[in-house]
């Protein structure tokens, strides 16, 4: 039987039989839907704001809550018109004109579920019951100077709750003057929704003074462009640009960080494991039997094989789901992105982004262990492995608003960096030559690396060259 093989075989049993791989094969699907849904959760756990509003002018206080209000009835549509599209396309138009029709925001929401209750009674548990973000309280002072006690949590409004900003509209010279106190300082939000209510009250008072009739200044003001995108590439059907053609690029942009995550911790996982046996000299005893590339290679084989089976394992779940949910909601956002996941170049650009990321980084990383006594002492030499992981992930936002900039293109083709923009690039149109071609080339580049941390590996096992050694040498 082969040593590499055998090698191979060790180091995946040993990982297999640990807890902590049965613990990361059934958590990491429980965590990163805790990573995709918490956000939303806790948004909708979170009670709504309380401000109140001090102006000396009445109209001023009413412009201002009315902003709020529409504020608070466009979220609700917005969040109504999200689960419709996810779960029931067809009934988005006919709930929105219901909710649109209705005097005020709670009558919409109920006018919005009782359509889906009449068509689509399946849909209607989950239905969206949303919040408002802010609700605007009665001052209890007129006094701004006598809010500092309820904003800073000494006293609480009447009711109990506890005041989260205010909004104090002051007339100078006649033009309004916004001032927004709370403790939260970088919360801004409030006073730039009285800012644009106010402004547009003043644009409304100045056509006014123009002898503008103010139903016709809010008419003026009303008017707004529809926005087409299209895109020239397409040859048959429509070029208008939907989220089915946008979707492809935020899953490269999710399988990018995917990738990224497992390259690193994989690779971590080989370093630890390598200072582990060479501390306890397991590796001197293997290395009477086998010789140190075939130790490499094994050893790389193995970790593979152990990312193999998680692979299989989180592979079958998620393409299960997304196969069922591109199947099953395929007119809606969630079907297009799960389709966008399934596309050939994104899957293609994956595998071969992980076999040829892996075997670059863990080489890399077998070869920095071997040379280190400690986990403390290998800390030295991550640092600029870790700087340039780094790279490729701050270029990854940048190539999701232009995936063909020259330097994202020219980036891509750096053996190091090429598994993570190759994702990136993908979705734009990338050539399978011009795929094929990047492969190619972290093929080369593997090779090199291999016969490398090859030679590295050798003197850290063998020779025992380590960073102590080579530091006394050097003072020497």
């Amino acid at each position: 039987m082969s040593p590499i093989f055998l090698v191979a075989r060790r180091d995946y049993f040993a990982y297999v039989g640990a807890w902590g791989f049965w613990l990361s094969l059934i958590t990491a699907p429980l965590i990163i839907a805790a990573l995709v849904f918490a956000p939303v959760l806790l948004a909708r756990a979170e009670p709504p704001r309380v401000l109140t509003i001090i102006a000396d002018r009445a109209e001023d206080a009413a412009r201002i809550d009315a902003a709020f209000e529409e504020m608070s009835r466009n979220g609700a549509r917005a969040e109504i018109n999200a689960y419709l599209a996810a779960t029931a396309p067809a009934l988005a138009p006919p709930a929105l004109e219901a909710f649109d029709a209705a005097p005020d925001r709670g009558a919409g929401i109920a006018a919005a579920r009782a359509i889906v209750a009449d068509r689509a009674p399946r849909a209607l548990p989950a239905f969206p019951q949303p919040s408002p973000r802010y609700v605007i309280a009665p001052a209890p002072t007129s006094d701004v100077e006598a809010l500092r006690a309820y904003l800073n949590g000494a006293r609480t409004l009447p009711d109990g709750r506890q005041l989260f900003g205010a909004l104090n509209i002051r007339r100078e010279a006649g033009a309004p003057v916004i001032e927004y106190w709370s403790v939260n300082l970088s919360h801004e939000e409030p006073s730039n929704i009285a800012h644009r209510a106010m402004r547009l009250a003043m644009q409304r008072e100045a056509l006014a003074g123009q002898g503008l009739d103010p139903a016709e200044a809010d008419r003026l003001s009303a008017f707004d462009p529809r926005i087409v995108q299209f895109d020239p590439r397409t040859v048959a059907g429509s070029a208008e640009v939907t989220a089915r053609q946008r979707a492809p690029a935020f899953a490269a942009l999710a399988l990018a960080f995917i990738l990224w995550s497992i390259v690193f911790s994989v690779a971590n996982m080989l370093l630890s494991g390598v200072i582990e046996e060479k501390s306890n000299k397991i590796l001197d005893t293997l290395l009477t039997s086998v010789t140190p590339l075939e130790m490499l290679i094994g050893k790389l084989l193995g970790v593979a094989a152990v990312s193999a089976t998680l692979f299989l394992f989180w592979g079958a779940l998620g393409g299960v789901l997304l196969s069922a949910a591109a199947t099953q909601l395929d007119d809606s956002i969630f079907g297009q992105v799960a389709a966008a996941f399934l596309e050939p170049r994104l899957l293609a650009a994956f595998a071969v982004g992980f076999i040829a990321g892996y075997l670059m980084y863990g080489a890399i990383f077998l070869a920095l262990g071997s040379l280190c006594e400690s986990i403390q002492e290998a800390q030295t030499l991550l640092g600029p492995v870790a700087l340039i992981l780094a790279i490729p992930m701050m270029l990854v936002m940048p190539a999701l608003d232009n995936p063909n900039a020259p330097i994202i293109q020219a980036a891509s083709w750096v053996p190091l960096f090429t598994p993570f923009l190759l994702l990136m690039r993908a979705p734009a149109g990338l050539d399978w030559i011009e795929i094929a071609g990047m492969g190619a080339v972290m093929l080369v580049a593997v090779i090199v690396v291999l016969w490398l941390a090859a030679r590295v590996f050798k003197a850290g096992v063998v020779d025992q060259v380590s960073m102590a050694n080579w530091r006394g040498r050097k003072k020497g």
